[in-house]
């Protein structure tokens, strides 16, 4: 039996932990061959009681953190005035961040363009984040982009705060 529901699992050494989600059935998984791909990557697994699962293999090193977090942007692309735009992070790492674009901007910028964005990590918190990240995927209003350098600021403890809670 299909079933339709996807999971994702984290890659560790070219391997998949597959958990089976009707039976419990444990077994590791060599997912080695799917990881040269530039996209994300979907395999479907069968357990030893046929049932088969879609799984979404993660290669992330940093796994990402959902989040509602508003912030902006900023675009300069060559010749023309600066772009600057509202935004939604949605999900956030230390080292790439995905989110929505809430303003007309679509069309502004596209995959390989350097944008500027700031925010905070928590909505009292004094300490503004800017940070440069590179568009590495668009589709629709949601961006993905991984950061020039990874988050590291003065102020570490609101880091591991935000990634610990």
């Amino acid at each position: 039996m299909f079933d339709a529901t996807s999971r994702v699992y984290v890659v560790k050494n070219g391997r998949v932990d597959f958990v089976c989600p009707q039976c419990a059935f444990s077994k590791l998984v060599d997912v080695e061959r799917f990881l040269k791909r530039n996209k994300e990557v979907q395999v479907k697994i069968r357990c030893k009681c046929r049932n088969l699962q879609v799984a979404v293999l993660d290669r992330r090193r940093n796994r990402r953190k959902p989040t509602d977090i508003r912030g902006k942007y900023f675009f300069a692309p060559r010749n023309r005035p600066i772009i600057d735009g509202e935004i939604s992070i949605k999900d956030l790492s230390r080292t790439g961040l995905g989110f929505n674009l809430l303003s007309a901007s679509l069309g502004a910028f596209s995959a390989g363009d350097v944008l500027r964005v700031q925010f905070k990590l928590f909505q009292n918190a004094s300490l503004l984040i800017k940070k440069e990240a590179v568009v590495k995927q668009m589709n629709g209003l949601r961006v993905n982009a991984t950061f020039r350098e990874p988050l590291k600021t003065e102020d570490d403890f609101l880091l591991k705060l935000f990634f610990f809670t």
